[in-house]
């Protein structure tokens, strides 16, 4: 592979995040992204110096090459679109998913002990080698229930702190979810640089009941 610190004599047999990312805009190219070697052999049997001749994303159609499973991103991919992500849970405020009419409603999301939560990393073995799989945050939508949702990077908070909140202008039952929107990051033998999974993957959460109620002034006697 064209990795660091390489070469025909000291491979890099566990591979870099670069070698397996750099093809990926090479249509059909299997990869990764490796170094082409030769060298003369002499009539008895001596060997000559390894000279580079170029680089392919193709390293099986160079002759020569031994045929044994490659490590690839689409692999690599695969394995963490099937992490059991954590999926996003909601906090409301006020509690027992009950507020008033105009009165601002605060909104948090939180990560349950099940499941991988963000920069939770998860070990996978691809043919043979140790794949390091984090997932990564990126955005989270906020679903209020009335025909209006918010997509931001923040994760909200408690009154009074929390930056997400929402008034409702109606009384009545409504459902109110959030979505999480995950990329990720792997690393090839538990070191190394971590590199960007191609893609996000969307995970929603739980549905919640929030009743909105109006409040009653009377008058009495005492």
């Amino acid at each position: 592979m064209a990795c660091p610190r390489s070469s025909p004599d000291n491979p890099n047999d566990y591979g870099c995040g670069s070698a397996l990312t750099m093809c990926m805009q090479q249509v059909h190219a299997t990869g990764p992204y490796s170094r082409v070697y030769r060298r003369l052999l002499g009539p008895d049997d001596t060997k000559g110096p390894w000279e580079l001749v170029g680089s392919t994303c193709w390293p099986e159609k160079v002759p020569g090459t031994p045929a044994k499973p490659r490590l690839t991103i689409a692999m690599i991919k695969a394995a963490w679109t099937h992490t059991p992500f954590a999926k996003p849970t909601l906090s409301i405020q006020p509690v027992g998913n009950r507020t008033l009419v105009t009165l601002p409603t605060y909104f948090q999301v939180t990560w349950p002990a099940t499941g991988n939560q963000p920069d939770e990393v998860r070990t996978v073995t691809l043919v043979g080698q140790r794949v390091d799989i984090k997932p990564t945050f990126k955005k989270v939508t906020y679903t209020f229930g009335d025909g209006t949702s918010a997509t931001t990077t923040s994760l909200g908070g408690p009154y009074p702190t929390g930056d997400i909140k929402h008034a409702y202008n109606n009384p009545g039952s409504v459902s109110v979810s959030t979505t999480a929107t995950y990329g990720g990051q792997f690393r090839i033998g538990g070191q190394g640089e971590w590199v960007d999974v191609p893609g996000t993957l969307p995970i929603a959460g739980p549905a919640q009941q929030l009743q909105i109620v109006t409040a009653t002034n009377r008058l009495v006697n005492e």
